[in-house]
This record gives C-alpha cells, sequence and structure tokens, in this order.
C-alpha cells in the first residue's frame, strides 16, 4: 500500500479537519517553554518548575479539549468503535493522518507531565494519558461531538508516554551534564 505524503501533511494541517493553525502556534510555545525549564534546571529540581509545568500542563488539556469537544459540531448521534487497532486493518492516507494526529496531540501532555510530577514514573504518565484520554472520548460520546474511538484512546495514551520518555531523557542529560 503507498500511502502519499503531501496529503497526509496537508490533512494533518487543514484548519477545519485536522490541527488548528492557532494550535500549531500553541504548542510550538508550550514545547519552547518546557525546553526553557529543562536547561533551568541546572542542579536541583525546585517546585517552580513543577508549578510551571503543571500550568502549562492545563493550558494545554484546555486546548485540546477545544479542539476535540468544544469545537467540534453536534452530530445528533452517538458513534462508537470499540474493537482496539481496527485502523491498522483499513489503514489509508486519511486515517494513517488521524493516527499522527493523535500521537502528537498528547505528546505535549507528556512533556508537561514530566516536569510537573515529582516522582518520575512512566505508570503514572501512561494513567495521566489514559484517564486523560478516555475521558475525551467518553465526553464526544455523550455529546454527541465525535466518535468513541478504542484507537484514539491507544494512540493518545501513546503519544503521551513518547512525550514523558522525551523529557525523562531531556531531564537525565541536563542532570548529568551539570
Amino acid at each position: 500500500m503507498k500511502f502519499d505524503s503531501e496529503y497526509i501533511t496537508n490533512y494533518i494541517l487543514e484548519y477545519d479537519i485536522g490541527i488548528p493553525l492557532a494550535m500549531i502556534i500553541g504548542v510550538s510555545l508550550l514545547v519552547c517553554a518546557v525546553v526553557f525549564i529543562l536547561f533551568q534546571l541546572k542542579t536541583s529540581y525546585p517546585v517552580f518548575i513543577r508549578q510551571a509545568s503543571f500550568c502549562l500542563f492545563i493550558g494545554y488539556v484546555f486546548l485540546v479539549l477545544c479542539t476535540t469537544i468544544f469545537f467540534r459540531e453536534d452530530t445528533y448521534e452517538k458513534r462508537y468503535m470499540l474493537r482496539p487497532l481496527w485502523s491498522y486493518t483499513v489503514l489509508y492516507n486519511k486515517l494513517l493522518a488521524q493516527i499522527i494526529m493523535n500521537i502528537l496531540l498528547f505528546i505535549p501532555i507528556g512533556l508537561f507531565i514530566g516536569g510537573a510530577l515529582k516522582k518520575k514514573l512512566l505508570l503514572n504518565a501512561m494513567g495521566i494519558g489514559f484517564a486523560l484520554s478516555f475521558f475525551i472520548e467518553l465526553t464526544q460520546l455523550v455529546s454527541t461531538r465525535g466518535v468513541f474511538n478504542i484507537d484514539d484512546i491507544i494512540h493518545n495514551t501513546l503519544g503521551c508516554i513518547i512525550g514523558y520518555l522525551c523529557f525523562f531523557i531531556c531531564f537525565k542529560l541536563i542532570r548529568r551534564a551539570a
């Protein structure tokens, strides 16, 4: 099966279907803030860093909720897909773009969780990512503003894990260099 990378890129960046430009700019600024916070970690891990990361986490979660729930049109019917990994059996350009978007959407959440948590445990980050994703999917089902999709939960949780691991690796490298 051949994938059209130009189609996938355009789909991800379209305003009405994909990630809005404001979201891209917001994520970019939030990632820059995380990088700034990481470089402030020279010899200690002050409370300020955790508080700033928690504030960024809350702000980004609000952006995600706006994109996935608040700014969506009501379909007036409850839709759901309960078969895990079904998207890999019918993989095509649009679906691959959606998978990529779901993973990318939760990477900053993992970054901020890494900065906000006092105990650096992957299981904590995975649990928070899963719970947030499940909440979003359940709200989409109840409010009829999307499809409750098990694959979305899996991909969002994966994105959160990737973000957390990126933070953890950078954290360890910066601490080792200090």
